[in-house]
């Protein structure tokens, strides 16, 4: 039996497989840099009630623990620390799904 090759490397199919796993195109969409912005927004609110707990919290005497306690969680309910990894899987499905 004999073959006739018209194509090798990254001009073949599985090549263009490769080529896609080992350079992958940068996607840059509008959610993603919408759910960027949002991410700092809610990073500015925390940052803002840190600012507003310090000096309740320093009135009250509290220990550093507690000040440190109250101060992390008010940073991970205002910036959930899932939230890119979320979005980027969600536009991995999606990107998936429209090349389908």
């Amino acid at each position: 039996m004999l073959g006739l090759v018209t194509n090798t490397g990254f001009l073949t199919t599985k090549g263009a497989l490769v080529r896609d796993i080992l350079y992958p195109k940068e996607n840059k969409f509008q959610f993603y840099r919408d759910g960027i912005k949002f991410v700092f927004v809610m990073a500015l609110i925390a940052i803002i009630g840190f600012i507003c707990l310090l000096p309740i919290m320093m009135k009250q005497n509290a220990p550093w623990e507690t000040f440190l306690d109250r101060t992390l969680n008010l940073i991970v309910i205002a910036v959930p620390p899932a939230l890119p990894a979320t979005m980027a899987c969600g536009m991995i499905f999606a990107i998936r799904r429209l090349k389908e």
